[in-house]
């Protein structure tokens, strides 16, 4: 299985249009994109994305070509399901050192 960084992070808050204005007016970073729960920040090398939900601190993305077989592979390596929602939707896995990475399927 290959594993590719993608240049996505993603950070889950529970306050999320107090975090979007935060990034937007104090930090300065011009916004690409905003679902209802969900906005997306152009910062030049990556994309980062705000959404609703638990904090999990930043959440860093992996592309794989399948991902029912990264799951099965990532989990007999001591990796766990954080949160999975299927293809297109986030799939939160836990490694052993307690970092939390979504997988995405290409």
């Amino acid at each position: 299985m290959s594993f590719r960084l993608s240049k996505n992070i993603n950070l889950e808050t529970p306050n999320l249009e107090e975090a979007v204005q935060f990034y937007h007016e104090v930090l300065g970073l011009r916004i690409t994109e905003m679902g209802t729960d969900w906005a997306r920040f152009d910062t030049g090398a990556v994309s980062l994305f705000i959404t609703e939900g638990k904090s999990l601190g930043p959440i860093t993305e992996f592309i794989v070509a399948d991902l029912e077989n990264a799951r099965v592979e990532l989990m007999e390596k001591s990796c766990t399901v954080v949160k999975w929602e299927g293809k297109g939707k986030p799939c939160y896995m836990r490694d052993p050192f307690g970092f939390v990475f979504n997988l995405w399927e290409v």
